[in-house]
């Protein structure tokens, strides 16, 4: 088998980033760019979307394009996927890292609060998969990499029962797919990342919590957005190869704690 350099089968790969305003999915932006990637960046949030591409191209990464998806909408999605096919080629890759955090408990959350983390957070990576899939299996190849949680591993201490839920569907369909998939070669894979200091978990929580989080990590400390980038680019590469419907923890050890 021909050895495969880490990150040098990226270069003019194309590829989908859901959430890319932001945290993960941000970071996941400009490393795949600056690994020549040509990126189709999707958010709901359409200034910080302009943010993360202007950061793309001022490091020297290819121009990416920007799309405001809500990708509970199944139409947007299609939309949006058919554009992306027409300017920077179909797919290689599809990350999803789009997501939302909910800290209602059980006994408090409301059928609606519920409905709603499960739409995006489940529905929404339904849509993208379904949407990328047909071009993926048509050339015969892609890696797809939904960003769950250990939360999906576990329980969550941050988020509320709808967030753990969530993400334990989103391993489930990775598997799933994975399984159905393969064969047709894509590749489908989890990252499961543990306390990562994004804006959407620093504002969900008070620095005594987070210290108290930190003081039960093994690592003794939060992972960055970048640190779970790089994880994400090893399993869009080629490099991963043999990984199909794997669940990948990157939590600082916390299992352990």
């Amino acid at each position: 088998m021909e050895i495969v350099r880490l990150g040098e089968d990226l270069h003019n790969k194309s590829g989908v980033i859901t959430g890319a305003a932001a945290g993960i999915g941000r970071a996941a932006a400009r490393l795949l760019a600056a690994h020549g990637c040509r990126t189709a960046l999707w958010d709901i949030d359409a200034v910080k979307l302009a943010q993360t591409a202007a950061e793309v191209k001022s490091a020297g990464g290819q121009e990416p394009l920007t799309e405001v998806v809500d990708i509970r909408d199944q139409a947007r999605v299609l939309e949006s996927t058919a554009r992306t096919r027409e300017r920077i080629g179909a797919p290689d890759f599809l990350v999803n890292c789009a997501g939302i955090l909910s800290r209602t408990s059980f006994q408090e959350v409301t059928q609606e609060e519920f409905d709603r983390v499960w739409a995006v957070n489940v529905r929404g990576v339904f849509n993208c998969c379904r949407a990328v899939v047909p071009f993926m299996v048509q050339q015969k190849k892609g890696s797809i990499v939904n960003v769950a949680s250990v939360a999906g591993r576990t329980t969550s201490i941050l988020g509320g029962v709808g967030y753990t839920t969530s993400k334990h569907a989103v391993v489930g369909l990775t598997r799933h797919l994975a399984r159905e998939l393969a064969p047709l070669g894509v590749r489908v894979n989890a990252l499961c990342p543990g306390a990562t200091l994004t804006a959407m978990v620093l504002d969900n929580s008070e620095e005594q919590e987070r210290s108290r989080l930190i003081a039960a990590t093994p690592l003794r400390r939060w992972a960055e957005p970048e640190e779970q980038a790089m994880i994400i680019a090893f399993l869009v590469s080629d490099a991963s190869s043999n990984m199909v419907g794997a669940a990948v923890d990157a939590n600082g050890g916390v299992f352990m704690a």
